[in-house]
């Protein structure tokens, strides 16, 4: 399992219906948040898996332009969190 477990959180049956895990980063006033639910990623491994990508993309862009924080957390957020919509029957 991953040792770097900072802005990931675990969610299991106990504690709430939804079990995964969740990325939360927060940068310049803009919070992203993401849920990676085991049943989408093949269980609890696939989805720290998928989890912590998406927090390492954001952090290593972060880093390499920090000036740009509040436009990348934003530009991440369309990327990854953008709502899909569905067609009307």
């Amino acid at each position: 399992m991953n040792t770097n477990m900072k802005n990931l959180t675990r969610y299991t049956l106990e504690k709430t219906s939804f079990q995964g895990w969740r990325v939360c980063v927060s940068r310049q006033g803009v919070m992203f948040t993401k849920y990676f639910p085991d049943k989408l990623y093949n269980g609890e491994e696939g989805a720290l898996e998928a989890a912590t990508a998406v927090r390492d993309e954001i952090l290593s862009r972060v880093a390499a332009e920090s000036l740009n924080a509040r436009k990348i957390m934003q530009e991440m957020k369309h990327k990854h969190c953008g709502r899909k919509k569905r067609k009307r029957k």
